[in-house]
């Protein structure tokens, strides 16, 4: 990936090996917010243009993988496949650091330089955790491949409202979920104080799933029962399986 932030844009979508991409839409309209934001001009086909690269892709079998779609400035666009992690849909331990904050629009985008987040990530696997928590004045405000929800006592679920945060696909799908059952949701600062009076402490991201986060710098802050981890679980479990929240990309193959 390039080294200057306003030199590509990416996602990473969840594929099933073949042409399909869960939740296509909504990252197609994320690349393109966050395009604008880093001052690059999307092609008007970029669907088309990512449906036909990920024919050269396609196999005969059904495994969930992931996609790394990067579109670069001087109009070179990157697919790149993965497996999906070993930690999906279970319980990790975070370890927090400081934010890498860029100048402009960048911060919060899926930009050209990722490397301070793997680095983060690094870190925090070199020191025994799973995940890196970064932090900007006490404040959680995004992770290195997640979006963070916080429950408190009361059952309100809160997300970060700090415009350098992310704004994670996964989270998307999730908050509309809760929204439709009526659950409070807050935009708020992520600070000390609400995360340790929290109930639990959850990570959600098209590799992660929904984890429970169940110690940070070694503290445990999980509630045991994890009432709204197995509920989000349930719930993505049954969004991926729905065909409608697949888009075939045959449909953009001239």
């Amino acid at each position: 990936m390039p080294n200057g932030p306003l030199e590509a844009v990416f996602t990473t979508v969840l594929w099933d090996s073949q042409m399909n991409i869960a939740d296509f839409g909504r990252h197609i309209a994320r690349l393109n917010d966050h395009a604008s934001r880093l001052r690059i001009n999307l092609p008007s086909d970029i669907k088309q243009r990512i449906a036909t690269q990920i024919v050269d892709y396609a196999k005969d079998d059904t495994e969930i993988k992931l996609l790394n779609i990067t579109y670069r400035k001087d109009d070179q666009l990157i697919i790149k496949t993965r497996e999906l992690p070993e930690l999906r849909f279970c319980k990790l331990h975070a370890m927090t650091s400081p934010l890498r904050k860029w100048l402009g629009a960048v911060t919060g985008t899926k930009h050209g330089d990722w490397q301070p987040y793997l680095d983060a990530k690094n870190l925090a696997e070199k020191n025994g955790a799973d995940l890196a928590l970064l932090i900007e004045e006490y404040c959680i405000v995004d992770s290195d491949r997640a979006s963070i929800m916080v429950v408190d006592d009361d059952g309100i679920i809160y997300v970060s409202s700090s415009n350098l945060s992310v704004q994670g696909i996964t989270q998307e799908v999730v908050l509309e979920y809760l929204a439709n059952l009526g659950m409070p949701v807050s935009y708020a600062n992520l600070n000390e104080r609400l995360v340790a009076r929290s109930r639990e402490v959850l990570a959600l991201g098209t590799g992660l799933g929904c984890c429970l986060v169940a110690t940070i710098d070694g503290q445990q802050i999980n509630d045991e029962e994890a009432v709204f981890f197995n509920k989000i679980q349930t719930y993505l479990a049954q969004h991926y399986s729905n065909t409608d929240n697949w888009t075939d990309l045959c449909e953009f193959l001239n």
